[in-house]
């Protein structure tokens, strides 16, 4: 009988103990998920905003006044990054349109990992995006 009278604390540590690793393995965050969802949210920045059609305007200033208006709005695109700034910063004047892929080369990026899942989060809309930002001027 004697030696089964600690088995009762044994299993409650060992119990304690796989919840402990359990809740720890479970808090860790994922940079490949959080690059998805930093992609995702830069994609709905940019399709938040519609793009003036010549076609609406009187004459080229008023057009030009409301392109203006919008590059400025696209603008504010890249602040959704700031809560992943752990992971990646911008850098408008890094832009190289000798790059494989110039857009991308706006973004510094410290993990891979969120690397890797940016650019599958982007990937829907990176075409639409290259499309604005060239319309903006980064050629």
């Amino acid at each position: 009988m004697n030696r089964f009278k600690y088995l009762p604390a044994v299993l409650f540590a060992a119990l304690l103990a796989g919840i402990v690793f359990s809740c720890k393995d479970g808090d860790k965050i994922d940079p490949t998920a959080e690059g998805k969802k930093a992609g995702a949210e830069m994609c709905a920045c940019v399709a938040s905003f519609t793009a003036p059609n010549p076609a609406n305007f009187p004459d080229e200033a008023s057009f030009q006044a409301a392109f203006m208006v919008y590059a400025n709005n696209l603008g504010t695109c890249p602040g959704v990054l700031g809560k992943y700034q752990q992971y990646v910063t911008f850098n408008m004047e890094a832009y190289n349109p000798a790059a494989e892929n110039p857009l991308y080369s706006i973004f510094t990026f410290k993990n891979k990992d969120f690397e890797k899942g940016f650019k599958e989060g982007t990937g829907d809309c990176l075409k639409a995006f290259e499309a604005l930002f060239a319309l903006m001027g980064g050629q």
